[in-house]
């Protein structure tokens, strides 16, 4: 084993383990937090979310699943997060509702989030099984 190759691996360690780290710890905080009747920001999910994503890590370590894929989905689940969220704030307030608690708003947010994530990442699948071509294929492969 080689100083390069353990670097390698090092790295691919760190961000799988960062990656999914982002990915899980919105659910697991809004999960404690129903549950527990906790704050948003408590510790226990917190360090929950990373035992799992640490220990979730070696398939992309291992080589069999997509950075790409990883960083799609946490760059859509933070985008639709948000959006829900300014969303669902302005309906609220159109129709001068009161805000429910943040918990149940943030539940509410991610409910909508975690589905369009997993759509935007996959989306070349779901293209696939509708008969579609994939949105990563050129025009010269359809000759």
């Amino acid at each position: 084993m080689s100083l390069r190759s353990w670097a390698s691996a090092t790295v691919d360690f760190l961000l799988a383990t960062v990656g999914l780290y982002l990915a899980v710890v919105p659910a697991f905080t809004v999960l404690y937090a129903l549950v527990a009747a906790a704050t948003l920001f408590a510790q226990p999910p917190q360090t929950a979310a990373v035992v799992v994503a640490a220990g979730g890590s070696y398939p992309f370590v291992a080589g069999d699943w997509s950075y790409r894929r990883l960083a799609v989905f946490v760059v859509a689940l933070y985008v639709a997060s948000g959006a829900v969220g300014l969303a669902g704030l302005a309906v609220l307030r159109s129709m001068d509702v009161t805000l429910p608690s943040a918990v149940v708003a943030r539940a509410g947010a991610l409910a909508v989030a975690y589905p369009v994530a997993g759509a935007a990442a996959f989306r070349d699948r779901v293209r696939r099984r509708l008969g579609f071509r994939p949105l990563d294929a050129d025009d010269r492969t359809r000759r």
